[in-house]
């Protein structure tokens, strides 16, 4: 009898014990599905997602930091951080570290890197500190966007903008000019206006012809126009009524 009682006291040892395992198993669950989601979310990121030591060497490397750097993760991992930034940057990694040190973020910070080829990259910098489970900051991610497309797109914006306004100037000393020889040509307000509205049209005629359709089935093809058919257009208005005060000389070269 005493041995049955003991062999059933065991058994409830063992049960209990399977129990224990069995719901330590499932609460784990959980997280280990959410650490698995976590690491697919940064295996496949189109942005470089890297994680360094407080002393600035690569602990981890991401897909998206092989496409951005050209390294593989095998190249870098255990390498310092300093190998992807230029010489005239330097400097820009204790600053990041003192933060990271104090327990700040850093958030699209934009700079240039170097990539395996040596070749410079534009990007925006998001940086944090990582904390072990007792919130101790052991390290610091960083995700690199490359942001290259963006500059050249924001670069030929401004030399648009800028352009544009060089030749909104031209245009403005154009007419001021145009308006200087008008006056001494025409004795009232009316003959003035008149006078400049021909010369006006006359540019724009110019201007149109110089220029390809950007409607109907010409959209951006060529027109052919001569440099006499043009030169006629601009200084049809210096006619004079009682004859012409200019002419067109030359012929044509093929």
């Amino acid at each position: 009898m005493t041995h049955t009682l003991i062999d059933q006291h065991q058994a409830n040892e063992a049960v209990g014990r399977l129990q224990d395992l069995q719901a330590a198993v499932e609460a784990a669950q959980p997280r280990h599905d959410a650490a698995a989601f976590l690491a697919a979310i940064v295996e496949s990121s189109d942005d470089a997602i890297i994680s360094k030591s407080l002393s600035g060497i690569i602990t981890s490397w991401n897909k998206g930091a092989e496409r951005v750097f050209g390294y593989t993760a095998e190249e870098v991992v255990g390498k310092p951080i300093t190998i992807l930034i230029p010489e005239d940057r330097l400097d820009e990694e204790p600053a990041i570290l003192a933060k990271i040190h104090a327990g700040q973020r850093v958030d699209h910070f934009e700079t240039i890197r170097r990539r395996k080829d040596g070749s410079p990259i534009d990007i925006s910098l998001t940086i944090s500190p990582i904390r072990d489970s007792g919130g101790k900051i052991i390290g610091a991610s960083k995700i690199a966007r490359d942001i290259s497309d963006r500059k050249r797109a924001a670069e030929h914006q401004d030399l648009l903008l800028r352009e544009m306004h060089h030749r909104v100037k031209n245009l403005f000393a154009i007419t001021g000019g145009l308006i200087t020889l008008a006056a001494r040509t025409t004795q009232t307000s009316e003959e003035l206006a008149a006078s400049m509205k021909d010369r006006l049209m006359a540019l724009s005629r110019a201007h149109e012809m110089t220029l390809p359709s950007f409607t109907g089935d010409d959209a951006f093809r060529e027109k052919s126009a001569t440099l006499f058919q043009l030169l006629s257009g601009i200084l049809a208005p210096y006619e004079s009524k009682k004859g012409e005060r200019w002419s067109l000389l030359g012929k044509t070269c093929r």
